[in-house]
């Protein structure tokens, strides 16, 4: 992976692949994992886009930092690295999750950028009954046991082997406190009355079986945007880019091309 040091002491990891002259695609990951988690979609994306992932603040490679960050802080963070590699205009942002209220928030501070967008398994408030659940959960478990709880709670059906991968993805670059930090990230957000603003098309997509961001969240989300299409996969869980990567995919190259 590359490295961009937007400020004295802070690097974000980030990685660029697929066709230069095709659409640039932007990647957003979910919370505690990192932009490994797309290796389902990068062998399909990277024929039809010109490919940006990255890791979050306070996620895999990039810089963790000691004082608390924000879904703003995640939303500037993305806004300085789009500026430092000249990626400011018709941009088809991906996100999932917690990546999902970062690709939203970032078009309502910087509105000129996004052409289309897809919001997977995604929210756009945090209640502080989901924090004290998130954070509940953390405390109680060795992180080992917490990562693979990721999936436990977020793949339908199961997948050992997809399960063991996540689980790397944590383990290999999180502590518990790195943990808790992260999950403070989002404490108290709620952008969604601001959806309102954002005038171009959204696909929102959730698995319908999705436990850690229901149904509900994605249908709220898709009342705020002024042009929005929801799809609900069935037997999908919350981790739909690796549960359902075939339907996901295919869902997202669809919509870019409408």
């Amino acid at each position: 992976m590359e490295f961009y040091s937007p400020e004295k002491g802070f690097e974000i990891a980030y990685e660029i692949s697929g066709d230069s002259n095709k659409p640039k695609m932007v990647l957003i990951h979910g919370l505690f994992i990192n932009s490994d988690c797309w290796y389902k979609q990068l062998p399909v994306f990277e024929s039809e886009f010109h490919v940006l992932r990255y890791d979050l603040r306070g996620h895999g490679r990039t810089t963790k930092p000691k004082k608390r960050f924000t879904v703003r802080n995640y939303a500037e963070d993305l806004h300085a690295l789009l500026n430092h590699l000249n990626w400011t205009e018709d941009l088809y942002m991906v996100g999932h999750s917690l990546g999902g209220i970062i690709a939203l928030a970032y078009p309502i501070l910087y509105p000129s950028h996004v052409k289309k967008m897809v919001v997977a398994d995604g929210f756009c408030f945090v209640s502080q009954e989901a924090m004290t659940d998130v954070l509940g959960r953390i405390n109680t478990y060795k992180v080992k046991d917490f990562a693979l709880g990721i999936s436990v709670r977020g793949l339908i059906p199961y997948d050992e082997e997809t399960a063991q991968i996540v689980k790397k993805m944590v383990i290999d670059h999180m502590t518990k406190k790195d943990l808790i930090q992260a999950t403070m990230g989002s404490a108290g957000v709620n952008i969604c009355e601001n959806l309102k603003e954002l005038s171009f098309p959204v696909l929102v997509l959730v698995g319908k079986k999705d436990i850690t961001c229901p149904v509900w969240a994605s249908e709220m989300i898709h009342e705020w945007l002024p042009q929005s299409e929801l799809v609900i996969i069935p037997d999908a869980g919350h981790l739909t880019i690796l549960d359902h990567p075939k339907e996901f995919n295919d869902l997202t190259i669809s919509f870019w091309k409408k």
